[in-house]
């Protein structure tokens, strides 16, 4: 009798404390208002800067360099000297060539004379002159030969390589320099066939800015501003891509050929409309609005799905009927449609919604 009695009374205090209940504290979210925002349509694809016009200086006639004044980095104007090749060789032939010229000059001269008073035939007239002829073009090109020693930058621009040195042997097809202008910077884009129609759509419309990662210590990326010049009206049967050259129009001091970048081309704008922040949504794609309840702080929330397909990566374009409407922006993860929630910090008025 004793061991009932105990089991009873056991049994009523468990009973009594699961009629008090267990109430959890409701979830705590933080809320915003959506914004006007302009969103753009992207597509960043990799590559690397390149001169549009970089020129190997080849020398045309081979020697013993004997002055290199070319360096790397340096300007130069159309017409500097980059090498100086031994010209001796060449001088002596335009000596050689010379004497041989001025030879066949005068006995064409004397010939001439003769054929004008009909002592000489007009074939031994045209023998001669033909010979004083081919003098004289290997005079002129052992002349020509004699100026090609002096290796000259042949466009202006900064010489980005300086590949010889004095005593080296100059020869084709090796060059002494290579030159590029610099202000005239390109970023060549193998892009995948599958965006081609919406590049050739309506190529007036397309926009495009350079990304470049910070250099060490700088943790913000530099942006460039760029223009699509030219899209490729064919596609590459090996690769399936087509090419698209963008022109880089923005400050171009710290850009260099050769270095890695990012290309990001805008498709389509969408100015002013209503945005909320892609964290906004949850895993699944939904998201949910706030709405509010009779005391301050609280309310309830509501499940809605929502088209995410305009997007620019940081924020997605929602309908204009949501424009003052409260969203759950932090902490939506842990409720359910309907929920009661406490919001522990966002815009609790419509000083907030989208202007």
């Amino acid at each position: 009798m004793a061991v009932v009695a105990v089991t009873v009374v056991t049994i009523k205090i468990f009973t009594g404390r699961n009629n008090g209940g267990y109430t959890a504290p409701r979830p705590a979210v933080v809320t915003a208002y959506p914004e006007r925002r302009t969103i753009d349509t992207t597509l960043t694809l990799s590559g690397h800067i390149e001169a549009r016009s970089m020129v190997p200086v080849i020398p045309l006639v081979s020697g013993t360099i004997l002055e290199y004044p070319a360096k790397a980095g340096m300007q130069v104007e159309k017409g500097d000297v980059l090498a100086c090749i031994d010209e001796e060789p060449f001088r002596q032939q335009m000596l050689q060539a010379e004497a041989a010229y001025t030879g066949y000059e005068s006995s064409f001269a004397r010939v001439e004379q003769l054929y004008q008073t009909g002592a000489v035939t007009r074939q031994e007239y045209d023998s001669v002159k033909a010979q004083r002829d081919a003098a004289k073009a290997q005079y002129e090109l052992a002349v020509l030969q004699l100026g090609y020693a002096q290796v000259s930058a042949p466009v202006s621009g900064t010489v980005l390589m300086a590949p010889a040195s004095v005593g080296t042997v100059a020869a084709a097809p090796q060059p002494v320099a290579v030159i590029a202008d610099l202000s005239d910077l390109v970023v060549r884009l193998a892009v995948p066939e599958k965006y081609f129609t919406l590049f050739n759509n309506d190529p007036d419309t397309l926009s495009a800015r350079i990304i470049r990662p910070g250099e060490p210590g700088i943790s913000e990326t530099e942006i460039c501003d760029a223009e699509i010049e030219t899209v490729a009206p064919y596609i590459d049967g090996a690769s399936k891509t087509f090419e698209v050259v963008i022109k880089l129009t923005g400050s171009l001091d710290s850009l260099r050929p050769g270095m890695y970048v990012k290309a990001s081309v805008v498709f389509s704008r969408k100015e002013n409309v209503t945005a909320l922040p892609v964290t906004a949504r949850k895993t699944d794609g939904s998201c949910y609005i706030f709405n509010p309840g009779s005391e301050p702080g609280t309310g309830t929330a509501e499940h809605i799905m929502l088209d995410a397909s305009v997007s620019d990566g940081d924020w997605f374009m929602i309908p204009e009927q949501y424009a003052e409407r409260q969203f759950i922006v932090s902490g939506q993860g842990t409720v359910f449609d309907g929920q009661p929630v406490t919001v522990v910090s966002g815009t609790g008025n419509t000083e907030g919604a989208a202007e």
